[in-house]
């Protein structure tokens, strides 16, 4: 007779983990995927862990759990069992989550029972991972520790970047070499700049973008979407956006800004699609109405001598709402200049082979060479009349 039937017999993996569990496990603890129950067992035979809370999708896991014999097993009494698909069915916070994963790639050839959802992790076996880290915040003590084992057949470049992601960092406590794989157990808790956050009330927090001057993470904070420009190590570009920003917001210019530390910046997230996106979705009226908007926004920038830099080549520092308003983004290069340049590089922009052919089905009609020479007497003479042919001559 077969002891665990329809559950996830344990394996090299299982008894990995099992036996450095006592070193890292104490007060209340989560076990998710239990299986057979190995993890649980381990942990709840440790004087500091107050109780284990051992999770499963498979009923038949949880009933072998709950059927563990009292008089042998007093430590028994720790564990409490309960049915979830991960977090689905939590809403407790731990001090310690112990996730054993399936994290094997699919193989379609095998049958959809629940041994193979106790061994596949997705199709390409690290989005049950991905899923266990968009929610783990929510369940995670401020200084929690989650313990993670996976296989190098998961893909661990995948798997360290899920986590650095959401803020969180690893050490890796174990490695084992079984035949055509690698184990790797870590040890996962919040990095300092997560632990900032949330202080200050910031949830969900992911890696939203990249660039060369910092990293941007998508949050929630008070109940609205934010943005967190991270600046990276050796950049000193913080401290201009912030001054930017500030000055700009008074004019309706730039997202909101929330605030800062020396390190990063919050501001209001923006919703919406990069300039060419947005040209490829709407007609021409919606686009010529962003545009005038663009240029009016240039206009109030030169007028307060503010050199954004970027507006010759503008694709991803402009972000286009539903409602056509453009909002420009990255102010960190910005500076004081007597003569800036936003509306003459506006134009350069507009004028180039890309933007052209962006037009080419619009039913646009504009003289590129006509508005070159009205941007050099705008540069000339920055007024609105100036400014207006400009605007007039995009039709």
């Amino acid at each position: 007779m077969q002891l665990y039937q329809n559950i996830y017999e344990p394996s090299d993996d299982s008894f990995m983990l099992a036996k450095i569990l006592p070193r890292y496990v104490r007060g209340k603890v989560l076990d998710i995927g239990t299986g057979s129950g190995i993890l649980a067992e381990t942990t709840a035979k440790v004087q500091k862990v107050k109780e284990v809370l051992a999770t499963d999708i498979n009923p038949h896991a949880l009933k072998y759990v709950e059927s563990l014999d009292l008089k042998t097993r007093p430590y028994r009494k720790k564990i409490k069992t309960r049915k979830s698909d991960l977090f689905s069915k939590i809403e407790d916070k731990f001090d310690v989550i112990i996730f054993n994963p399936p994290y094997l790639p699919e193989d379609k050839r095998l049958p959809k029972d629940y041994l193979d959802k106790a061994e596949t992790g997705g199709k390409h076996g690290w989005e049950i991972i991905a899923r266990f880290f968009d929610k783990v915040e929510n369940h995670l003590e401020k200084k929690g520790t989650i313990l993670l084992l996976f296989s190098s057949l998961t893909n661990k470049n995948k798997v360290d970047e899920l986590i650095k992601n959401k803020l969180f960092e690893f050490k890796e406590i174990k490695q084992k070499q079984i035949f055509h794989e690698t184990l790797y157990i870590y040890k996962i808790v919040r990095n300092k700049l997560r632990e900032e956050l949330e202080k200050k009330r910031c949830s969900q927090i992911i890696r939203y973008a990249h660039g060369k001057r910092g990293v941007v993470y998508k949050a929630l904070f008070k109940g609205n979407d934010v943005a967190i420009k991270v600046e990276k190590k050796g950049s000193k570009y913080i401290k201009n956006e912030v001054i930017w920003l500030k000055k700009l917001n008074k004019h309706d210019i730039g997202p909101k800004f929330i605030f800062s530390s020396p390190s990063y910046v919050m501001m209001e997230f923006i919703e919406g699609d990069k300039i060419f996106d947005f040209m490829r979705k709407n007609d021409k009226t919606a686009i010529k109405k962003m545009l005038k908007k663009v240029f009016d926004q240039c206009f109030i920038m030169d007028k307060l001598k503010v050199n954004k830099l970027e507006m010759h080549h503008p694709h991803k520092h402009i972000i286009v709402k539903k409602d056509t308003t453009p909002v420009l983004i990255d102010f960190e290069r910005g500076t004081k200049n007597d003569s800036p340049k936003n509306v003459t590089q506006f134009v350069q922009f507009i004028t180039s082979t890309n933007f052209q052919f962006s037009i080419v089905n619009k039913n646009f009609w504009m003289n590129p060479e006509k508005l070159r020479r009205f941007a050099a007497m705008y540069k000339n003479n920055m007024n609105e009349k100036n400014l207006d042919k400009i605007i007039k001559e995009i039709r």
